[in-house]
């Protein structure tokens, strides 16, 4: 039984379930050494999954018990926001605040770094969140299950995270545990399937390119816009292109469906 929950792949699941989201671990149990996110970067889409399916499993019974699909869809994602304790969500109102107050990178770091919300951070943030409700609502209406479209969105994100911290340099603002996962290439590909092959057996093909192809829009639009505040990505920002890159995947599908 040891051998089976100390098994390495298990462990670093379960460090990235401890990473992204507020279910709680007792870590003692599956390892004696401190969570090696560089390692466990595979597994940064089976969170994604894992979010989706419990919050979405919510939404889409409350939604087969006759609540409005816009209804249930809305608890589903206030759900995950709980369970993810806001992990990108605060990344974007970060980034919002500080891109759009502006000055030079220190200046625009310390906002970014500052707990409390500007009008720019609130206002991006409700937007985003509304956006994210009809989006994901209007998908359910085309017959897709509420589970398997926020498990996708979430992965989507994750694996983004994972494709700009191979792209753009790190900002010398960005505090390093943010940023410390960066795996190997096998690691980072196997990353990407985890997200890609179940979108196979739920999306087209045509779906998947068009959403793909706005994710990447999106976050090369953050990537070189951190280069240009900051010099470079922080921990804020990979959360903000998670979280947009998730809607423009939920957008590229929605044209299409």
């Amino acid at each position: 039984m040891k051998r089976l929950y100390r098994q390495q792949h298990l462990v670093d699941f379960m460090a990235v379930v401890m990473q992204f989201t507020r279910i709680k671990i007792k870590w003692s149990f599956f390892s004696d050494e401190a969570p090696d996110l560089k390692r466990a970067c595979w597994a940064f889409p089976l969170a994604g999954w894992l979010l989706g399916l419990i919050a979405g499993g919510l939404g889409q019974i409350l939604i087969l018990m006759d609540l409005p699909i816009i209804l249930g869809c809305a608890i589903a994602i206030a759900f995950c926001i709980y369970l993810s304790g806001a992990y990108h969500e605060d990344g974007l109102a970060d980034m919002a605040d500080g891109f759009g107050a502006g000055g030079d990178g220190r200046r625009i770091s310390n906002i970014i770094h500052d707990s409390r919300l500007g009008t720019y951070g609130v206002s991006a943030l409700s937007l985003a969140i509304i956006v994210r409700v009809l989006l994901v609502s209007s998908l359910v209406e085309t017959g897709l299950w509420l589970c398997l479209i926020m498990g996708s969105g979430l992965a989507v994100g994750k694996g983004f995270v994972m494709i700009n911290r191979r792209l753009f340099v790190v900002s010398e603002f960005a505090g390093t545990a943010t940023v410390s996962f960066l795996g190997n290439n096998i690691r980072q590909i196997v990353c990407l399937l985890l997200w890609f092959l179940p979108c196979l057996f739920i999306f087209s093909l045509e779906q998947l390119a068009l959403g793909i192809f706005l994710c990447v829009l999106v976050s090369l639009w953050c990537g070189f816009r951190a280069k240009f505040y900051l010099g470079g990505i922080t921990g804020d920002i990979l959360g903000a292109t998670a979280f947009l890159t998730e809607l423009a995947f939920f957008l590229g599908i929605l044209l299409l469906a």
